[in-house]
């Protein structure tokens, strides 16, 4: 692959670009220097939609990461999330559409959310509390551990 750079074309609300000339100011940078480091950093944060084998419960850490973002930016409804997660992953992998639905409602700030999670979350942040239960039921998975007594209890394991 060529390590040449390519010109390309972009529109930016007058806002963003004095903000981007405020920051090369201030970095002894060039306006062209910001520009690419936010978008290689933006990228590097939503790297999995790259690939598109990457589908289910695989997606989570991402979506917990930069979800409310995303969802918000391209304002993603839970049918398109849900096929954005979901179409495609096998069975095992998918993410349960309860979940989904949540997902995109905390992205709008929704109070539903915070009245599914006061139960199990307590006084803490609703945004704090959808990305505990997601990253805890998607990539931390239960499993059955044998204790001493020889009871079978679950046991968080990173996956």
């Amino acid at each position: 692959m060529s390590k040449r750079k390519k010109a390309i074309s972009i529109r930016l609300a007058s806002s963003d670009v004095r903000q981007v000339k405020a920051i090369a100011n201030r970095l002894g940078a060039r306006d062209s220097d910001v520009v690419r480091f936010a978008l290689k950093l933006l990228l590097g944060r939503i790297a999995l939609l790259a690939d598109g084998d990457v589908r289910g419960r695989r997606m989570i850490p991402m979506l917990v990461e930069i979800g409310d973002e995303l969802i918000r930016h391209f304002e993603l409804d839970a049918s398109r999330l849900r096929a954005l997660v979901n179409d495609g992953a096998s069975e095992s992998q998918r993410v349960e559409d309860a979940d989904i639905t949540l997902m995109a409602l905390s992205a709008s700030g929704a109070n539903y959310v915070e009245l599914q999670l006061e139960e199990t979350q307590g006084d803490h942040n609703p945004a704090d509390g959808i990305r505990h239960y997601l990253i805890d039921k998607y990539v931390h998975k239960p499993r059955l551990v044998s204790s001493r007594d020889g009871e079978m209890t679950h046991q968080a394991a990173v996956s």
